[in-house]
């Protein structure tokens, strides 16, 4: 590629009927008129990750879901790898994780149980049905129900095949900024064999060679195994959730404190790392980050952003403030997730990687 290539631009959480995220990225210049998603000439685009499971739960409402977020990473792996990239999310390696022996029927089977006990009018006895179906490959009917909904058989094939083909990454590396799903901290940085100080790109390389030995370990081999990879992501089952750096987000904690599962501290963020992360909406944060954050209300849509410096925690609505003007061994998270599904198309913000800020809506 030629070294001018054009600015990145970063989309949140495309979990959404692909109508919405097709007028998203139009109003912002990035694809073609046409109900097609095909990019314009010169423009790049990144997907955060995760990009099924959405839709509520009535049958409708989770078959369109299924279909678009299967059309969606369908379309957006069509195009080159340079000018799309696309990161992994908590629910793409569910279909290769929790659901990986899964098939349709055995889903829908399991999804009638699920709903009858977490919708409330079932009974333990559907609980226990529940998990003699699933052999205890699933953490709960929650799970089921809710946070895995959209699930079909052809969905995992291609998570699957886009592994193989080495085009579904865990993170990306551009313009100072390391990209993933929902960031690293220290410890992760430490399972990896890296110094805390590591540059955005050594970071990116080290997680996705990591990512591919998983693969390459859990499945290129016969039989498959639910996709784990070490020391940064582990697949729920029938003891209990999922955890590692696809699924956790910032909470307030005390100094020295127990820091809940799926959760860390943000003074845990490697010194001088600019992240740029999905996975978690302004809601989640406003209300995980207590006394650390200023905004008391969510804003649909928005870019926010974290940053860590001495042992102070700001969160903020808006782009970060320049390099310049934070000391070098500031921690900056930039949050990225605007709620797509419940957002209004003009109010949806994407992040430019070259300016640090927000991508602007087409005129």
């Amino acid at each position: 590629m030629s070294a001018k290539r054009s600015s990145l631009i970063a989309m949140g959480d495309p979990q959404a009927p692909l109508s919405r995220v097709t007028d998203i990225l139009r109003r912002h210049g990035l694809v073609r008129p046409g109900k097609r998603l095909r990019l314009r000439s010169g423009a790049r685009l990144l997907s955060i990750g995760d990009h099924f499971d959405w839709g509520g739960s009535t049958a409708e409402a989770r078959a369109d879901a299924a279909k678009d977020g299967e059309a969606l990473l369908r379309a957006l792996s069509a195009h080159d790898a340079d000018d799309v990239i696309l990161l992994v999310g908590n629910h793409d390696l569910a279909r290769v994780g929790e659901l990986l022996d899964v098939t349709d029927d055995t889903f829908a089977a399991l999804q009638i149980l699920a709903d009858m006990h977490y919708y409330g009018a079932g009974s333990v006895d559907d609980e226990a049905a529940f998990f003699r179906l699933s052999a205890q490959s699933l953490p709960s009917t929650e799970i089921v129900a809710r946070d895995l909904s959209t699930y079909r058989a052809s969905q995992q094939a291609l998570v699957l095949r886009l592994l193989l083909k080495r085009r579904l990454r865990l993170a990306h590396a551009e313009d100072g900024l390391l990209y993933s799903h929902a960031g690293v901290t220290r410890k992760h940085l430490w399972s990896l064999g890296l110094d805390e100080v590591a540059p955005p790109d050594e970071v990116a390389a080290a997680l996705n060679a990591r990512l591919d030995e998983a693969v390459s370990a859990c499945l290129r081999r016969r039989p498959r195994r639910p996709l784990v990879v070490v020391g940064l992501h582990r697949p729920g089952d029938g003891i209990g959730e999922g955890d590692g750096c696809l699924y956790h987000r910032p909470t307030y904690v005390e100094a020295d404190a127990w820091v809940e599962p799926r959760r860390f501290d943000p003074r845990t963020l490697p010194r001088g790392l600019w992240q740029v992360i999905g996975h978690v909406r302004d809601k989640r944060c406003v209300e995980a980050l207590g006394r650390w954050s200023v905004p008391k209300e969510q804003a649909l849509g928005a870019i926010r952003h974290l940053v860590s410096v001495d042992g102070d925690v700001v969160y903020r609505h808006g782009p970060p403030p320049p390099r310049q003007t934070l000391p070098p061994h500031a921690s900056v998270m930039i949050f990225i997730d605007g709620a797509m599904g419940a957002c209004p198309p003009e109010r949806y913000e994407l992040f430019d990687s070259r300016r640090a800020d927000v991508a602007r809506v087409a005129a």
